[in-house]
Protein backbone atom coordinates (compact mmCIF):
# COMPACT_ATOMS: atom_id res chain seq x y z
CA UNK A 1 0.00 0.00 0.00
CA UNK A 2 1.41 3.69 -0.37
CA UNK A 3 -0.11 6.77 0.38
CA UNK A 4 -0.41 9.64 -2.48
CA UNK A 5 0.30 13.18 -2.74
CA UNK A 6 0.15 15.28 -5.69
CA UNK A 7 2.00 19.17 -5.39
CA UNK A 8 1.11 21.45 -7.91
CA UNK A 9 0.04 19.12 -10.63
CA UNK A 10 -0.84 21.19 -13.55
CA UNK A 11 -1.83 19.15 -16.93
CA UNK A 12 -2.75 21.17 -19.90
CA UNK A 13 -3.89 19.66 -24.05
CA UNK A 14 -2.69 21.68 -26.42
CA UNK A 15 -3.98 22.49 -29.73
CA UNK A 16 -2.87 20.26 -32.52
CA UNK A 17 -3.16 23.32 -35.22
CA UNK A 18 0.40 23.94 -37.45
CA UNK A 19 -0.64 27.53 -37.92
CA UNK A 20 -0.62 28.38 -33.55
CA UNK A 21 2.48 30.24 -33.11
CA UNK A 22 5.00 28.71 -29.54
CA UNK A 23 3.82 32.37 -28.22
CA UNK A 24 0.15 31.71 -28.47
CA UNK A 25 -0.15 27.65 -27.91
CA UNK A 26 -0.30 28.20 -23.93
CA UNK A 27 -2.90 30.63 -24.05
CA UNK A 28 -4.97 28.51 -26.18
CA UNK A 29 -4.38 25.74 -24.37
CA UNK A 30 -7.28 24.03 -22.40
CA UNK A 31 -6.50 23.71 -18.27
CA UNK A 32 -7.22 20.23 -17.75
CA UNK A 33 -5.71 20.53 -13.67
CA UNK A 34 -5.23 23.79 -12.56
CA UNK A 35 -2.03 23.34 -9.52
CA UNK A 36 -3.92 20.35 -7.59
CA UNK A 37 -2.90 19.74 -4.17
CA UNK A 38 -4.05 16.31 -2.80
CA UNK A 39 -3.46 14.00 -0.40
CA UNK A 40 -4.40 10.57 0.27
CA UNK A 41 -3.50 8.71 3.18
CA UNK A 42 -2.02 5.08 2.87
CA UNK A 43 -5.31 2.42 2.87
CA UNK A 44 -7.35 5.39 2.60
CA UNK A 45 -10.62 5.43 -0.59
CA UNK A 46 -11.13 8.57 -2.35
CA UNK A 47 -14.10 9.01 -4.08
CA UNK A 48 -13.53 12.15 -6.95
CA UNK A 49 -16.85 13.70 -8.08
CA UNK A 50 -17.27 16.95 -10.11
CA UNK A 51 -19.80 17.68 -12.81
CA UNK A 52 -18.19 16.83 -16.65
CA UNK A 53 -15.16 17.81 -18.14
CA UNK A 54 -13.66 19.15 -14.68
CA UNK A 55 -10.51 16.79 -15.06
CA UNK A 56 -11.76 13.81 -12.27
CA UNK A 57 -10.22 10.89 -15.71
CA UNK A 58 -7.01 13.19 -16.42
CA UNK A 59 -6.49 13.18 -12.18
CA UNK A 60 -6.45 9.54 -12.63
CA UNK A 61 -4.29 9.47 -15.49
CA UNK A 62 -1.69 11.55 -14.28
CA UNK A 63 -1.47 9.55 -11.14
CA UNK A 64 -1.30 6.43 -13.17
CA UNK A 65 1.62 7.64 -15.20
CA UNK A 66 -0.89 7.35 -18.21
CA UNK A 67 -0.49 11.44 -18.62
CA UNK A 68 2.19 13.42 -17.79
CA UNK A 69 2.33 16.47 -15.42
CA UNK A 70 3.55 19.59 -17.14
CA UNK A 71 3.83 21.07 -13.53
CA UNK A 72 4.56 19.67 -10.16
CA UNK A 73 5.00 16.69 -8.61
CA UNK A 74 3.23 13.25 -7.71
CA UNK A 75 4.67 10.73 -4.67
CA UNK A 76 3.93 7.41 -3.76
CA UNK A 77 4.34 7.40 -0.37
CA UNK A 78 7.54 9.69 -0.41
CA UNK A 79 9.19 8.48 -3.93
CA UNK A 80 8.81 11.14 -6.65
CA UNK A 81 7.32 8.90 -9.58
CA UNK A 82 6.12 11.85 -11.59
CA UNK A 83 9.15 10.37 -14.49
CA UNK A 84 8.21 7.06 -13.60
CA UNK A 85 6.50 4.81 -16.48
CA UNK A 86 2.69 3.01 -15.66
CA UNK A 87 4.57 -0.10 -15.26
CA UNK A 88 6.62 1.33 -12.82
CA UNK A 89 3.90 2.50 -10.36
CA UNK A 90 2.52 -0.73 -9.10
CA UNK A 91 -0.83 0.51 -9.59
CA UNK A 92 -4.44 -1.25 -10.85
CA UNK A 93 -6.39 0.41 -12.98
CA UNK A 94 -10.83 -0.32 -14.14
CA UNK A 95 -11.40 1.75 -17.24
CA UNK A 96 -15.23 2.90 -17.13
CA UNK A 97 -15.31 0.47 -20.87
CA UNK A 98 -13.41 -2.62 -18.72
CA UNK A 99 -10.58 -2.40 -21.18
CA UNK A 100 -10.90 -6.45 -21.47
CA UNK A 101 -8.36 -8.18 -24.45
CA UNK A 102 -11.38 -9.58 -26.87
CA UNK A 103 -9.87 -12.48 -28.22
CA UNK A 104 -8.64 -14.03 -25.14
CA UNK A 105 -10.97 -15.82 -22.48
CA UNK A 106 -11.08 -14.22 -18.66
CA UNK A 107 -8.79 -16.79 -17.41
CA UNK A 108 -6.16 -15.33 -20.26
CA UNK A 109 -7.21 -11.80 -19.55
CA UNK A 110 -6.14 -12.35 -15.73
CA UNK A 111 -3.17 -14.06 -16.79
CA UNK A 112 -1.49 -11.85 -19.58
CA UNK A 113 0.71 -9.28 -17.12
CA UNK A 114 2.65 -12.76 -15.94
CA UNK A 115 2.33 -14.57 -19.26
CA UNK A 116 4.77 -11.87 -20.41
CA UNK A 117 6.82 -11.72 -17.53
CA UNK A 118 7.46 -15.39 -18.11
CA UNK A 119 5.87 -16.45 -15.00
CA UNK A 120 5.80 -20.40 -14.02
CA UNK A 121 2.07 -21.80 -14.31
CA UNK A 122 1.42 -23.07 -11.34
CA UNK A 123 2.40 -19.56 -9.89
CA UNK A 124 -0.51 -18.03 -12.11
CA UNK A 125 -2.47 -20.95 -11.31
CA UNK A 126 -2.28 -19.42 -7.13
CA UNK A 127 -2.71 -15.88 -8.64
CA UNK A 128 -6.33 -16.75 -10.43
CA UNK A 129 -7.13 -18.89 -7.40
CA UNK A 130 -7.01 -16.14 -5.13
CA UNK A 131 -8.40 -13.90 -7.42
CA UNK A 132 -11.28 -16.33 -7.84
CA UNK A 133 -12.00 -16.74 -4.35
CA UNK A 134 -11.69 -12.91 -3.53
CA UNK A 135 -14.15 -12.17 -5.94
CA UNK A 136 -16.96 -14.60 -4.81
CA UNK A 137 -19.25 -17.28 -5.75
CA UNK A 138 -20.06 -17.45 -9.46
CA UNK A 139 -16.66 -16.09 -10.67
CA UNK A 140 -15.15 -18.93 -11.61
CA UNK A 141 -17.66 -20.09 -14.45
CA UNK A 142 -16.68 -16.63 -16.01
CA UNK A 143 -13.07 -17.61 -16.68
CA UNK A 144 -13.68 -20.25 -19.48
CA UNK A 145 -15.93 -17.52 -21.40
CA UNK A 146 -14.70 -14.65 -24.22
CA UNK A 147 -15.62 -11.01 -22.96
CA UNK A 148 -18.25 -10.87 -25.76
CA UNK A 149 -20.16 -13.35 -23.86
CA UNK A 150 -20.28 -11.91 -20.78
CA UNK A 151 -22.62 -9.41 -19.62
CA UNK A 152 -21.50 -5.91 -18.50
CA UNK A 153 -21.95 -6.97 -14.81
CA UNK A 154 -19.08 -10.01 -15.52
CA UNK A 155 -16.96 -7.74 -17.60
CA UNK A 156 -17.16 -5.56 -14.91
CA UNK A 157 -15.93 -8.31 -12.29
CA UNK A 158 -13.36 -9.70 -14.70
CA UNK A 159 -11.91 -5.64 -14.86
CA UNK A 160 -11.93 -5.88 -10.88
CA UNK A 161 -10.58 -9.37 -10.84
CA UNK A 162 -7.32 -8.40 -13.68
CA UNK A 163 -6.96 -5.47 -11.03
CA UNK A 164 -6.68 -7.25 -7.92
CA UNK A 165 -4.53 -10.35 -9.72
CA UNK A 166 -1.51 -7.94 -9.75
CA UNK A 167 -1.62 -7.06 -6.04
CA UNK A 168 -1.20 -3.27 -6.82
CA UNK A 169 -0.49 -0.93 -4.30
CA UNK A 170 -2.85 1.33 -5.18
CA UNK A 171 -6.37 1.10 -6.98
CA UNK A 172 -7.41 3.57 -9.60
CA UNK A 173 -11.41 3.61 -10.86
CA UNK A 174 -12.75 5.18 -13.18
CA UNK A 175 -16.32 5.07 -13.17
CA UNK A 176 -16.01 1.44 -13.45
CA UNK A 177 -20.59 1.02 -12.86
CA UNK A 178 -21.46 3.47 -14.69
CA UNK A 179 -22.92 1.11 -17.64
CA UNK A 180 -24.39 -0.71 -15.42
CA UNK A 181 -27.78 -0.79 -14.94
CA UNK A 182 -29.46 1.00 -11.54
CA UNK A 183 -30.29 -3.22 -9.67
CA UNK A 184 -26.56 -4.58 -10.57
CA UNK A 185 -24.94 -1.26 -10.17
CA UNK A 186 -25.40 -1.48 -5.98
CA UNK A 187 -24.63 -5.28 -6.24
CA UNK A 188 -21.43 -4.68 -7.58
CA UNK A 189 -20.82 -1.79 -5.40
CA UNK A 190 -21.30 -3.62 -2.72
CA UNK A 191 -18.81 -6.03 -3.93
CA UNK A 192 -15.94 -3.15 -4.44
CA UNK A 193 -16.53 -1.95 -1.08
CA UNK A 194 -16.35 -5.77 0.28
CA UNK A 195 -13.16 -6.01 -1.74
CA UNK A 196 -11.81 -2.47 -0.57
CA UNK A 197 -12.22 -3.46 3.15
CA UNK A 198 -10.48 -6.76 2.93
CA UNK A 199 -7.43 -5.47 1.52
CA UNK A 200 -7.48 -1.86 2.85
CA UNK A 201 -5.56 -1.00 -0.42
CA UNK A 202 -5.36 3.03 -1.43
CA UNK A 203 -8.35 3.66 -3.92
CA UNK A 204 -8.73 6.98 -5.91
CA UNK A 205 -12.66 6.24 -6.84
CA UNK A 206 -14.07 8.60 -9.92
CA UNK A 207 -17.55 8.47 -10.24
CA UNK A 208 -20.40 10.94 -11.35
CA UNK A 209 -22.95 9.08 -8.88
CA UNK A 210 -22.67 11.06 -5.69
CA UNK A 211 -24.36 7.87 -3.84
CA UNK A 212 -21.24 5.58 -5.20
CA UNK A 213 -18.93 8.13 -3.59
CA UNK A 214 -21.00 7.92 -0.42
CA UNK A 215 -21.13 4.39 0.19
CA UNK A 216 -17.34 3.57 -1.01
CA UNK A 217 -15.59 6.51 0.21
CA UNK A 218 -13.68 7.37 3.33
CA UNK A 219 -13.27 10.99 1.93
CA UNK A 220 -14.23 12.82 -1.14
CA UNK A 221 -12.49 15.63 -3.35
CA UNK A 222 -15.25 18.12 -5.02
CA UNK A 223 -13.77 18.98 -8.18
CA UNK A 224 -14.50 22.23 -10.69
CA UNK A 225 -12.83 22.93 -14.36
CA UNK A 226 -9.49 21.03 -12.75
CA UNK A 227 -9.03 22.32 -9.65
CA UNK A 228 -10.07 20.67 -5.87
CA UNK A 229 -12.89 22.82 -3.99
CA UNK A 230 -13.33 21.11 -1.45
CA UNK A 231 -12.08 17.93 0.46
CA UNK A 232 -13.37 15.97 3.60
CA UNK A 233 -15.92 13.37 4.52
CA UNK A 234 -19.56 13.61 2.98
CA UNK A 235 -20.81 15.10 6.03
CA UNK A 236 -18.12 17.77 6.11
CA UNK A 237 -19.15 18.97 2.57
CA UNK A 238 -22.32 18.73 2.80
CA UNK A 239 -23.24 20.20 6.26
CA UNK A 240 -19.92 22.84 5.67
CA UNK A 241 -19.44 23.74 2.01
CA UNK A 242 -16.61 25.52 1.59
CA UNK A 243 -18.98 27.80 -1.32
CA UNK A 244 -21.51 27.98 -3.75
CA UNK A 245 -20.60 25.73 -6.43
CA UNK A 246 -20.05 22.99 -3.12
CA UNK A 247 -22.94 23.30 -1.93
CA UNK A 248 -24.87 23.23 -5.18
CA UNK A 249 -23.33 20.53 -6.55
CA UNK A 250 -23.54 17.90 -3.21
CA UNK A 251 -26.94 17.04 -2.53
CA UNK A 252 -30.16 15.84 -4.76
CA UNK A 253 -31.80 18.10 -5.21
CA UNK A 254 -29.43 21.04 -4.80
CA UNK A 255 -29.61 23.65 -2.31
CA UNK A 256 -31.46 26.64 -3.22
CA UNK A 257 -29.76 29.80 -3.35
CA UNK A 258 -31.72 33.47 -2.66
CA UNK A 259 -29.83 36.74 -3.29
CA UNK A 260 -30.43 38.66 -0.60
CA UNK A 261 -29.40 41.02 1.53
CA UNK A 262 -27.94 41.76 5.15
CA UNK A 263 -28.99 44.96 6.44
CA UNK A 264 -28.70 45.71 10.73
CA UNK A 265 -31.87 47.63 12.24
CA UNK A 266 -32.04 48.76 16.01
CA UNK A 267 -28.67 46.70 16.99
CA UNK A 268 -30.31 43.57 15.32
CA UNK A 269 -29.30 41.58 12.06
CA UNK A 270 -32.13 40.77 9.15
CA UNK A 271 -31.75 38.93 5.95
CA UNK A 272 -33.90 41.01 3.54
CA UNK A 273 -35.17 40.32 0.10
CA UNK A 274 -34.17 43.95 -1.77
CA UNK A 275 -37.26 43.65 -3.86
CA UNK A 276 -40.12 42.22 -1.51
CA UNK A 277 -40.62 42.70 2.44
CA UNK A 278 -39.39 39.31 3.15
CA UNK A 279 -37.07 39.92 6.41
CA UNK A 280 -35.41 36.70 8.00
CA UNK A 281 -34.07 37.26 11.46
CA UNK A 282 -30.13 36.19 12.03
CA UNK A 283 -29.35 34.25 14.82
CA UNK A 284 -27.32 35.92 17.25
CA UNK A 285 -24.57 33.61 17.45
CA UNK A 286 -23.57 34.50 13.53
CA UNK A 287 -23.44 38.55 14.43
CA UNK A 288 -20.24 38.26 15.59
CA UNK A 289 -18.68 36.51 12.36
CA UNK A 290 -20.53 38.86 10.02
CA UNK A 291 -19.15 41.91 11.40
CA UNK A 292 -15.75 40.41 10.95
CA UNK A 293 -16.56 39.32 7.17
CA UNK A 294 -17.81 43.38 6.68
CA UNK A 295 -21.19 41.74 5.33
CA UNK A 296 -23.29 44.47 6.78
CA UNK A 297 -25.35 46.65 3.95
CA UNK A 298 -24.28 44.18 1.49
CA UNK A 299 -25.69 41.80 -0.72
CA UNK A 300 -25.17 37.63 0.00
CA UNK A 301 -26.23 34.35 -1.27
CA UNK A 302 -28.54 32.43 1.54
CA UNK A 303 -28.90 28.76 0.55
CA UNK A 304 -31.51 26.37 2.08
CA UNK A 305 -31.26 23.02 1.94
CA UNK A 306 -34.27 21.02 0.00
CA UNK A 307 -35.12 18.89 2.65
CA UNK A 308 -35.09 20.98 5.28
CA UNK A 309 -37.78 23.29 4.00
CA UNK A 310 -40.94 21.55 5.35
CA UNK A 311 -44.84 22.36 5.62
CA UNK A 312 -45.17 24.41 8.56
CA UNK A 313 -46.75 23.10 11.38
CA UNK A 314 -48.42 24.54 14.62
CA UNK A 315 -45.57 26.20 17.43
CA UNK A 316 -43.46 27.30 14.85
CA UNK A 317 -42.39 30.94 15.60
CA UNK A 318 -41.16 33.43 12.82
CA UNK A 319 -37.79 34.26 14.93
CA UNK A 320 -36.60 30.48 14.71
CA UNK A 321 -37.69 30.11 11.52
CA UNK A 322 -37.97 31.84 8.23
CA UNK A 323 -41.93 31.42 7.31
CA UNK A 324 -43.21 31.94 3.70
CA UNK A 325 -46.34 30.98 1.96
CA UNK A 326 -45.59 29.75 -1.81
CA UNK A 327 -47.58 27.84 -3.99
CA UNK A 328 -46.37 24.97 -5.47
CA UNK A 329 -45.77 24.71 -9.18
CA UNK A 330 -45.00 20.99 -9.93
CA UNK A 331 -44.22 18.15 -7.86
CA UNK A 332 -42.47 14.61 -8.34
CA UNK A 333 -42.96 11.36 -6.23
CA UNK A 334 -40.05 9.39 -5.26
CA UNK A 335 -39.92 5.81 -4.69
CA UNK A 336 -38.65 6.40 -0.74
CA UNK A 337 -42.19 8.34 -0.25
CA UNK A 338 -41.44 11.50 -0.61
CA UNK A 339 -42.14 14.29 -3.15
CA UNK A 340 -39.96 16.88 -4.99
CA UNK A 341 -42.03 20.72 -4.51
CA UNK A 342 -41.08 22.52 -6.89
CA UNK A 343 -42.14 26.15 -5.34
CA UNK A 344 -42.68 30.13 -6.31
CA UNK A 345 -43.31 32.68 -3.81
CA UNK A 346 -42.88 36.48 -5.40
CA UNK A 347 -40.23 36.11 -7.84
CA UNK A 348 -38.03 33.54 -6.42
CA UNK A 349 -38.08 29.39 -7.36
CA UNK A 350 -37.39 27.02 -4.23
CA UNK A 351 -37.76 23.43 -4.81
CA UNK A 352 -38.41 21.60 -1.40
CA UNK A 353 -38.33 17.69 -0.64
CA UNK A 354 -41.03 17.04 1.79
CA UNK A 355 -42.13 13.15 3.85
CA UNK A 356 -45.43 12.23 3.33
CA UNK A 357 -47.23 13.19 6.02
CA UNK A 358 -51.06 11.74 4.96
CA UNK A 359 -50.73 13.85 2.24
CA UNK A 360 -48.64 15.93 -0.32
CA UNK A 361 -49.87 19.27 -1.24
CA UNK A 362 -51.00 19.68 -4.77
CA UNK A 363 -50.32 21.18 -8.06
CA UNK A 364 -51.50 24.92 -7.89
CA UNK A 365 -52.26 25.18 -4.30
CA UNK A 366 -50.79 27.31 -2.00
CA UNK A 367 -49.18 26.59 1.12
CA UNK A 368 -47.34 27.70 4.25
CA UNK A 369 -43.51 26.53 4.34
CA UNK A 370 -41.25 26.71 6.82
CA UNK A 371 -37.20 26.41 6.94
CA UNK A 372 -35.18 26.55 10.51
CA UNK A 373 -32.90 29.48 9.92
CA UNK A 374 -30.30 27.68 11.85
CA UNK A 375 -29.59 25.68 8.77
CA UNK A 376 -28.98 27.58 6.48
CA UNK A 377 -25.76 29.07 4.75
CA UNK A 378 -24.56 32.45 3.95
CA UNK A 379 -22.17 33.29 1.33
CA UNK A 380 -20.06 36.42 0.14
CA UNK A 381 -22.06 37.13 -3.08
CA UNK A 382 -18.54 38.41 -4.60
CA UNK A 383 -16.46 35.54 -4.07
CA UNK A 384 -19.22 33.04 -3.38
CA UNK A 385 -16.75 31.62 -0.81
CA UNK A 386 -18.96 30.33 2.65
CA UNK A 387 -19.42 32.80 5.54
CA UNK A 388 -21.82 30.88 7.53
CA UNK A 389 -21.56 26.81 6.82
Amino acid sequence: MSSIRLEGVVKRYYKEKLFISEKNRKASAILALDHVYLDIKEGETLGVIGPTGCGKTTLLKVIAGLERAEEGKVFFDEKDVTRLKPRERNIGMVFQTYALYPHMIARENLAFPFRIRRWPEHMIDERIEFTAQTLGVGFRELLGRMPRTLSQGQKQRVALGRCIIRNPSVFLLDEPLSSLDAKLRIKTRTEIKKILRKFSITTVYVTHDQSEAVALADRIAVMREGRIEQVGTFEEIYNHPANVFVAGFVGNPSMNFLHFGLVEEAGKFFIVDPLSYIKIPVPSEWEEKLKEKDLVGKDIIFGMRPEDIKVRERGESPGDYFIFKARVEDRELTVDNKAHLFLKFDYNRLIATVENCGFFPEVGEEVEFSFPVRKGKIFNRETELAVIS
